[in-house]
């Protein structure tokens, strides 16, 4: 663990002076700050089974792991050995795995091969298969794909066995059946044909391989998220949320069938996922606490020609599917025939507004009645009766501050503090109006219920 400390120190001090590249040079590493006793093992036993001094060190992009010194157990033998990802200035190309085991107190090289790619995404371990054991997920980068290619190893006798390997745009890897291995969902799609799917990798009796494949919408341009989660009490379902055009966000829903299969709802009903659609790119999420995952969909129309300044485009409504016993049949045996009709409720209608990270739930008397608009001077956005009067009554404003940021005189109105949350800080001002009813104007003690940050 000190060794990873050290490398990540030596790794931060080398971006800060605007080196945009994840390789470093070991010798350098070494010389500042001086490596343990340990760690000059480890590098002796790297550079002699590589037969070079110059080893470059691969930086893993992402994930838990950001050290080129991986440390796990692979075999569960009870000691950790060293996942080690390198390559020679001269030699170019992929980078090489080394696996160094720690015998008879000095560290031994016991596996070397070269990589599926020019750079490491990320690693992983994770539990896949029924022997318990932990395979090892390594992400490979190769070139200007747009896509990476994840490979998963089984580490035994030594060596690393290649279970599975693919390409993907998007990863998740859960255990949805709870059974106590997981599973992978892996989405792709494909520039140059502009195919889209989903898989669902299981463990099968002939080892780890897609049990199905969904294709999606062939409008899809980019995947924004995958959740899984439950679509009704007892049915959990997979929510993929796509980009259909450079603002227009879809999700397409998957059923997980008793046979660990996927189903798509959108083959039962013709244009299904057409009506969970909106302009800003929310993801799926429980945002009424039930269990339940909601869908976020635009509430209503907006002007096309003014997107960015029409703020009805972030008046949203999230759903739920409100007759989930239609979907009896369609996962226990994925053989429906019969067209289905799958409807959805809203539970929350509101303002929504990522640039700034916060929402408004719209009390019930608000639906269709309120509009929203933005000062243009400032972080303000006013909340307005809809009435045919050349000036329509303001109920409210919610005002957004940076850190350090001047603070306005508030004309008059009395502004509460709502919430703070790095650099922002969340004000209302709610607003009494003779030309409202009281049945659409609001306290403050309803405004601060109502106001949530958005989760990043």
């Amino acid at each position: 663990m000190r060794f990873f400390k050290i490398a990540l120190l030596a790794a931060c001090c080398l971006l800060l002076s605007a080196c945009s590249s994840f390789q470093f040079n070991l010798t350098d590493l070494m010389q500042s700050p001086k490596l343990t006793e340990d760690q000059a093992e480890i590098y002796e036993a790297l550079t002699n089974a590589a037969g070079v001094s110059d080893v470059q060190l691969k930086y893993p992009k992402s994930g838990e792991y950001r050290s080129a010194f991986v440390m796990f157990d692979l075999d569960a033998d009870g000691e950790k050995e060293a996942l080690v990802f390198y390559n020679m200035p001269t030699w170019g190309g992929n980078v090489r795995i080394m696996v160094l085991d720690h015998q008879q107190d000095e560290w031994v090289s016991v596996y070397d091969a070269v990589g599926e790619g020019t750079d490491v995404t990320e690693v992983d371990f994770q539990i896949l298969t029924d022997s318990g054991r932990h395979c090892v997920l390594i992400g490979w980068e190769q070139g200007s794909s747009e896509n990476t290619n994840i490979s998963v190893y089984d580490y035994t006798g030594s060596q690393l066995r290649v279970l599975f390997e693919s390409e993907y745009s998007q990863m998740l890897i859960e255990d949805i059946d709870q059974d106590g291995t997981r599973e992978i969902l892996l989405a792709m799609l494909k520039p140059s044909s502009g195919i889209g799917s989903v898989r669902l990798i299981n463990d099968t009796e002939d080892g780890l391989q897609s049990v199905s494949r969904i294709v999606m919408d062939s409008t899809i341009t980019k995947f924004l998220g995958i959740e899984i989660g439950l679509l009704a009490q007892d049915q959990i379902a997979v929510f993929v949320d796509a980009y259909a055009s450079s603002t227009q966000v879809i999700t397409e829903i998957m059923v997980y069938t008793v046979d660990g299969k996927l189903r798509p709802l959108s083959s039962h009903y013709e244009g299904l996922d057409r009506l969970l659609v909106r302009e800003v790119p929310v993801r799926c999420e429980d945002i009424n606490g039930d269990g339940i995952l909601e869908i976020p969909v635009s509430w209503g129309e907006y002007n096309e020609e003014e997107q960015e300044e029409d703020n009805r485009k972030n008046i949203l409504q999230y759903l739920y599917l409100s007759n989930p016993e239609e979907l009896k049949g369609l996962a226990e045996t994925g053989l429906q025939e019969e067209a289905v009709m799958f409807t959805f409720s809203p539970v929350w209608t509101g303002f929504v507004n990522l640039d700034y990270g916060f929402r408004f739930q719209f009390p019930e008397e608000w639906i269709g009645q309120v509009d929203v608009t933005k000062e243009s001077d400032r972080s303000e956005w006013v909340f307005t009766l809809r009435t045919d009067a050349a000036e329509p009554p303001a109920l409210l404003r919610i005002r957004v501050y940076e850190q350090d940021e001047p603070r306005d005189v508030f004309d008059n109105l009395v502004y509460e503090q709502l919430e703070k949350r790095g650099v922002y800080e969340y004000y209302a001002a709610p607003i009494k109006s003779s030309a409202a009813s009281a049945q659409v104007q609001l306290d403050m003690e309803e405004i601060q219920e109502r106001f949530s940050i958005v989760k990043s």
